[in-house]
């Protein structure tokens, strides 16, 4: 029997792209290169594991990790089919400088980076950018934080179609000052079509 290593994983492993999970059924992860993912953009393989799925038809699950194929079975010509992880090692308050965290991963079905820039499907930062996102600016299509730049933006400076905030602008505004097409204002409002909330 003839083991290599995949140096491209302990490569990664050592960036910090991806946790380090103990392989099922002791399986090690340093598994033949001929087992591996081939080339070829239609050839099935297992998600979990790696393990070339070409020719199995008589199996319901990856004769390498034991898992069913209904959860695992991949290909690299699938739409989406995986996601991307990227931690820098540079750090500031114990949170890393730059974190990138969308679409599924191993056995994440979203990514949710934490850092002082994070990238990706929900993002937690200074500055977080994605699809919900939360941190002091946030960039999205629903961003959460001081400043907030988005589709239904949340914030104390609020911008996109639909915001709300201290100062909001956007399509329809709700905020004590408000600008935008419908500008609903405790204090000041100004576009199209402005609506003051009555205020206590």
């Amino acid at each position: 029997m003839v083991v290599t290593i995949d140096w491209s994983l302990v490569f990664l492993a050592d960036m910090g792209v991806f946790k380090q999970e103990s392989p099922p059924n002791g399986c090690d992860l340093s598994i033949n290169r001929s087992h591996r993912v081939s080339d070829s953009a239609n050839t099935p393989y297992c998600d979990h594991c790696g393990y070339s799925l070409k020719g199995l038809t008589e199996s319901s699950k990856c004769p390498e990790c034991g898992k069913p194929l209904v959860e695992v079975l991949m290909r690299e010509s699938f739409p989406g089919r995986r996601g991307y992880r990227y931690q820098s090692k540079k750090k500031i308050l114990g949170w890393p400088l730059i974190s990138i965290a969308t679409g599924p991963f191993r056995d994440e079905r979203v990514g949710r980076p934490v850092g002082i820039i994070a990238i990706g499907d929900y993002p937690k930062g200074v500055v977080a950018i994605g699809a919900i996102c939360l941190g002091f600016v946030s960039i999205g299509g629903l961003p959460i934080g001081l400043v907030s730049l988005g589709g239904v933006s949340l914030g104390l400076l609020a911008v996109g179609g639909c915001a709300l905030g201290v100062v909001a602008v956007g399509g329809v505004s709700i905020g004590v000052w408000a600008v935008g097409g419908t500008a609903c204002y405790v204090l000041a409002g100004w576009g199209g079509s402005t609506i003051q909330i009555p205020f206590p």
